[in-house]
């Protein structure tokens, strides 16, 4: 073997060694995969109070609650003991007060859960109209409120129960949709 080849392949063998050096001290670490998010809250509001504005800036609603939670993994919002005024142009507010209440992605919606109940003021001044239930759906861009569950509807001594709503509440008409009982007392 000739000097000139073993030199040449010394280098070569060097230079390979090197390149292997080098790319061990420029390899960044591996970087474990993304954990996917979980239903734990990453935000919190504490008395809160959140107020949904209409075309004219005037209040359509008013969201209170001592209470509130984001989820990212959903990206839904959780709130305690929400306390909700729906403004109808023309008429006295709907209260509705909950225990529990879910609107999920999108804010199309409210889901309340927990001793439901809305409260619309008579218009004459006598006594108001009071909606109880144990799970009530919102849609907040028809403002139509359903429930599949039993409903009992007060307004002063006449009371009605049945089974299922559908409240329209720029309207304030309400519809039980089955088992239907009722006692109407006249309000002098």
């Amino acid at each position: 073997m000739s000097a000139r080849f073993v030199v040449g392949f010394l280098l070569l063998v060097l230079a390979a060694a090197g390149t292997w050096w080098l790319l061990r001290q420029v390899t960044p670490p591996r970087v474990p995969p993304p954990v996917p998010p979980t239903h734990v809250p990453d935000y919190t509001f504490t008395d809160a109070t959140v107020t949904e504005l209409n075309a004219q800036g005037q209040p359509h609603a008013v969201l209170r609650s001592p209470r509130m939670l984001h989820h990212p993994d959903d990206d839904s919002i959780e709130v305690f003991a929400p306390r909700i005024r729906y403004f109808i142009s023309g008429s006295p507010p709907w209260d509705v007060a909950a225990d529990h209440a879910l609107l999920p992605s999108g804010n199309q919606r409210v889901e309340l859960a927990g001793h439901v109940q809305m409260q619309h003021p008579a218009n004459n001044g006598g006594p108001a109209l009071v909606v109880q239930t144990d799970k009530m759906d919102v849609n907040l861009n028809t403002n139509i409120a359903t429930t599949e569950d039993a409903v009992e509807i007060t307004q002063g001594g006449s009371r009605m129960t049945g089974v299922g709503l559908e409240a329209w509440l720029d309207d304030n008409r309400l519809l039980l949709q089955s088992q239907v009982r009722g006692a109407y007392v006249h309000q002098p």
